[in-house]
């Protein structure tokens, strides 16, 4: 029952498109009826008293607290759509002279004579201050500075907070081990926690922290129907995964909620709530259903800072489920396709592979003033590999820092989320076997990224092997090879080597799924041919 009154001009065309052939039923009004609260008006928009009725029975309606108001006005397009328009194409003559006689403009003042409230003269002489007041805006805009060019990268990112500073690094501070008596008497301390674990325990100590905090989409509420709850009928949901379970009922429906399955809907709703001052994290339930949000992903939410000159903003955070390595995942449970988002300036994009890295990467993009797409591989969520105790509620890692998970001469191996267990196998086995000595390079956070580690890396073993779970081609990889072929070249000993997913979808079968996707097989055999270069 927000106390919103959205108005629509209909002009009957989009482009050179008329509303029959673009809204179903020719009619919008019609479509969205059925919409419960609504208060709604269908008018001729070209004539003022009942425009100005129309409006205030909305206004009104608002005010009231009832719901709030829809505006349906029909009114003209009294020229072509731009200056590369040409509407006589398509708008027959009868058609624009039917448009000009309802003409808004000479409808007012012909109303404004009729009633006595002014005069021709009158009338006259307020276009010329109009037209005064214009020609002074003109003439000001004209008169501007033009930009130069060393402010072209100006407020991509925020200039007041710098998520790749020391102040976005701090030390985990494991709390006591838990004990708890078992049936001997003997007492165990607790298990290291998964990914899953550490990401709800994460996203907990942060809506505590901070009541600007919401978070919703697709099924990560415990219930919608929240009697369920109360009544204690259902234990809850949260989330498929369940990295949300329990946040609901710890924080209420305000702060946690279920979303419609309409992924534009949640990154644009989190976007226009980040611009007026809370802190949207959503989820987007898998990756391979993100791609319905691109127009927000791409055009809107990154460039708001940007394009405003710094006015507005929209720092967010997109929790995202991604990858393979599941068997059976298939066509639309499987994919990578992180490059290109890091295409994408004025977006922050981060992928950890372990459960202590995920939540001091997903506290920065929380506290940070960026948007940040924060990927989890679902393979990850609960492994063995990569546990930790939590590390406390203020652990952060900083962006663009990569880890060097394994120290070595002999060839510098870069990697990201569920590969780096896999190259962690295929490393120790060539070491074990061959006595070559690989350094394992985690970069964590793939926009920005670390180049100083690789850079030092690659001086000193001479060798570079980028490795990824994407497809080889185009791949985020591709462009991490040619940044060491272009700037390291006089450091190599033999080419930048890759080794990805095949150039194809990944298939349900799982044997096919094991040969399209990088295993630590394939990794071991790059890595040996390699380094016998």
């Amino acid at each position: 029952k927000l106390p919103i009154v959205f108005v629509v001009e209909d002009n009957e065309y989009a482009i050179s498109v008329p509303v029959e052939v673009q809204t179903a039923g020719g009619n919008i009004s019609r479509l969205v009826s059925g919409f419960p609260n609504f208060h709604f008006e269908e008018v001729d928009g070209t004539d003022p008293v009942v425009s100005y009725a129309a409006m205030k029975r909305a206004v009104d309606y608002c005010r009231a607290g009832k719901g709030p108001g829809f505006v349906h006005a029909h009114v003209i397009r009294p020229y072509s759509h731009s200056l590369s328009d040409d509407e006589r194409l398509y708008r027959p003559d009868v058609e624009r002279q039917r448009d000009a006689a309802r003409d808004p403009i000479n409808r007012m003042q012909m109303f404004l004579i009729r009633e006595g409230i002014l005069d021709e003269n009158s009338i006259n002489k307020l276009e010329k201050l109009v037209e005064d007041e214009m020609q002074v805006a003109v003439d000001r805009a004209l008169e501007a500075k033009f930009p130069t060019p060393e402010t072209i990268t100006n407020f991509i990112y925020s200039p007041d907070l710098d998520p790749t500073s020391a102040q976005f690094e701090t030390q985990p501070v494991f709390p006591q081990p838990a004990e708890a008596p078992p049936a001997d008497g003997k007492k165990t301390p607790a298990l290291p926690k998964t990914m899953a674990e550490l990401i709800n325990a994460t996203l907990r100590d942060e809506m505590k922290r901070d009541e600007r905090i919401v978070v919703f989409g697709e099924d990560v509420a415990d219930a919608s129907r929240e009697d369920y709850l109360k009544k204690k009928l259902v234990k809850g949901k949260g989330g498929v995964f369940k990295l949300t379970a329990g946040l609901q009922m710890a924080f209420g429906s305000d702060r946690v909620f279920n979303a419609p399955i309409a992924e534009a809907n949640i990154v644009g709703r989190a976007t226009g709530m980040a611009t007026r001052g809370l802190k949207p994290v959503v989820e987007i339930q898998f990756f391979d259903y993100i791609w319905p949000a691109m127009m927000q992903l791409r055009d809107e939410l990154p460039v708001i800072r940007w394009r405003s000159n710094n006015a507005f903003s929209a720092p967010l955070v997109i929790r995202v489920a991604i990858g393979g390595y599941l068997t059976g995942g298939a066509l639309y449970h499987s994919q990578c396709g992180e490059s290109i988002f890091t295409h994408i300036p004025g977006l922050r994009v981060v992928f950890p592979s372990n459960a202590l890295d995920a939540a001091g990467l997903l506290r920065t993009a929380i506290r940070c003033d960026d948007p940040v797409l924060f990927l989890e591989h679902k393979r990850l969520y609960r492994e063995t590999y990569g546990r930790s105790h939590y590390p406390g509620p203020d652990f952060m890692i900083p962006f663009g820092k990569a880890r060097i998970v394994q120290p070595g001469t002999d060839i510098t191996v870069i990697t990201y989320g569920a590969v780096v267990p896999r190259a962690m196998q295929a490393a120790q086995r060539l070491e074990r076997e061959h006595g070559v000595k690989v350094e394992l390079i985690d970069l964590r956070t793939l926009n920005p990224f670390d180049w100083e580690t690789i850079a030092a890396s690659v001086r000193k073993t001479n060798r570079a092997l980028v490795a990824y779970e994407d497809s080889l081609s185009w791949g985020y990889g591709a462009e991490i090879a040619a940044r060491i072929a272009d700037q390291l070249f006089p450091h190599l000993d033999a080419p930048v080597r890759r080794v990805a997913a095949m150039d194809v979808y990944v298939a349900y079968q799982p044997i096919l799924e094991d040969a399209i996707l990088p295993q630590a097989n394939d990794l071991f055999r790059g890595m040996k041919e390699l380094a016998e270069y």
